[in-house]
């Protein structure tokens, strides 16, 4: 047997085989990108869920989010790199009462926090 071959065929193609394709796994896994920063915010009003999706709706627009989706229970609102939403649920047991919950995800924490702060100024 050609020991020239036999190193060709069974060492070196596989062996650049597996660089090459570890090579190519790094530079995607390097090319993904981060997860979003997720932060939230709830609180107790006296409303219900009409009057909280109401005030929702108003603070999204405050800031400039689009709206892309509204349900019985929540309003989120998105811009090129930001999401947020409110979601009203009724408290158990009251009568007039909503706990409602701000999330906003953004890649920048900084903006996420800032969002979030506004947002809950604005409602």
């Amino acid at each position: 047997m050609n020991q020239g071959l036999w190193l060709k065929n069974w060492i070196w193609k596989p062996m650049a085989t597996c660089l090459t394709g570890g090579s190519l796994l790094a530079a995607a896994t390097a090319a993904q990108a981060d997860p979003p920063g997720i932060y939230y915010s709830w609180r107790a009003m006296t409303t219900d869920v009409n009057q909280c999706l109401n005030q929702a709706e108003n603070a999204l627009e405050s800031q400039d989010l689009t709206p892309v989706q509204t349900d019985a229970i929540s309003m989120a609102g998105q811009s090129e790199d930001t999401t947020a939403v409110f979601v009203c649920m009724d408290s158990p047991g009251e009568v007039t009462a909503t706990t409602v919950m701000v999330i906003v995800a953004s890649a920048d924490n900084d903006q996420a926090i800032a969002l979030r702060e506004a947002l809950k100024l604005a409602f």
